[in-house]
């Protein structure tokens, strides 16, 4: 099972609005490194899922739709990715004919379970996680990020 680009793109623009607030979908592909078309489309389906609101015009840009306490890295995948599954048999039940006596169910199963588990990770944990690992790393952009609240960050 590996993540498409889209919900790799989708989790580092998430993460980039929850640390530094709002801003343009084209700052956040400069500051990622991403396709800013490629980057519009992404953030077309968070918006569609919740996770992103949208505003054109003066101050406008891109923001959280709900605080990084309350959103997850499964929302976010699954919001571009769809589904998270890493077999058919556990999206589809009875697409398999063999599922009734499938020797590898149980661990498809739990390593579903598992794997789901791992991503019902909230925004804010990652952040303060990357924040812990990272502390000289600082922003990506221009001044320091010293604390984030809702989807605004207070950079100094």
């Amino acid at each position: 099972m590996q993540l498409t680009r889209e919900a790799d793109y989708a989790v580092l623009c998430v993460l980039e609005v929850a640390r530094f607030g709002r801003m343009s979908a084209s700052e956040v592909a400069k500051r990622q490194n991403m396709s800013a078309a490629f980057l519009g489309k992404i953030v077309g389906s968070l918006a569609r899922a919740g996770i992103l609101t949208t505003r054109r015009g003066v101050g406008g840009g891109i923001a959280l739709a709900r605080t990084p306490d309350s959103l997850t890295l499964l929302e976010v995948v699954e919001a571009v990715q769809g589904p998270l599954a890493i077999n058919q048999c556990l999206t589809h039940p009875g697409a398999c004919d063999r599922q009734t006596n499938c020797y590898v169910a149980p661990i498809w199963h739990k390593a579903q379970d598992d794997l789901r588990a791992a991503l019902n990770v909230s925004l804010a944990d990652v952040i303060s996680a990357g924040d812990a690992a990272h502390p000289a790393a600082g922003p990506i952009g221009d001044g320091e990020v010293k604390s984030v609240k809702g989807s605004e960050a207070t950079a100094q």
